[in-house]
């Protein structure tokens, strides 16, 4: 019985960590006019939360307006110099848009994400790419 409390304990701790890492995150709160996919996650317009934490600076969560979970990506963090901060960056394809960058409110802070099996698939039947970005003052 005291195993299971202590797991109980360290699980609830856990949660707390990251509860308190993702609120001192960076964060992009952003209005999406269209459509996108994540991964191959399809997401509706609408209203998201981007952000994600030191504690794993790989991993893009976005999240809805109730602060649901919608979609978690593994992206690779990098600079983005003196580029527009607080950005979303787009690839779009015969009218699909494809989630590519999030540059968050420092020139060291943007995940870039790789295009997944989803976007792959539009690349090869699309005859052009389209860029798209949503930057939030």
């Amino acid at each position: 019985m005291k195993y299971i409390a202590a797991i109980v304990l360290f699980v609830g701790a856990t949660l707390m960590t990251v509860n308190s890492a993702m609120a001192q995150s960076n964060l992009v709160k952003v209005n999406v006019p269209f459509a996108f996919t994540v991964n191959n996650t399809f997401l509706p317009a609408g209203s998201y939360l981007f952000g994600f934490d030191s504690a794993s600076p790989n991993l893009l969560v976005i999240r809805d307006r109730k602060y649901e979970v919608k979609a978690w990506e593994l992206g690779q963090p990098g600079s983005i110099g003196q580029e527009n901060p607080h950005t979303l960056i787009f690839h779009c394809y015969d009218g699909q848009y494809f989630l590519s960058q999030v540059r968050f409110d420092s020139a060291s802070d943007a995940v870039y994400l790789p295009p997944a099996r989803s976007e792959k698939k539009a690349i090869s039947g699309s005859r052009n790419e389209e860029l798209a970005s949503i930057t939030v003052q």
